[in-house]
């Protein structure tokens, strides 16, 4: 069973491969950037409270 990619990795495969940047829309890579953004928050949030 293979793990799914999070909406950063997505982010970063679609910024090194300019064969994903022409067949992606620009609202979808919105969307994965907002999606990204806030995980990254969300995990910024619970390392702080756990300490």
């Amino acid at each position: 069973m293979r793990n799914l990619a999070t909406p950063a990795e997505m982010v970063e495969d679609i910024l090194q491969s300019p064969e994903l940047q022409v067949r992606i829309c620009a609202d979808a890579f919105i969307g994965l950037l907002m999606m990204a953004d806030v995980q990254e928050k969300e995990k910024a949030a619970c390392s702080s409270q756990a300490v």
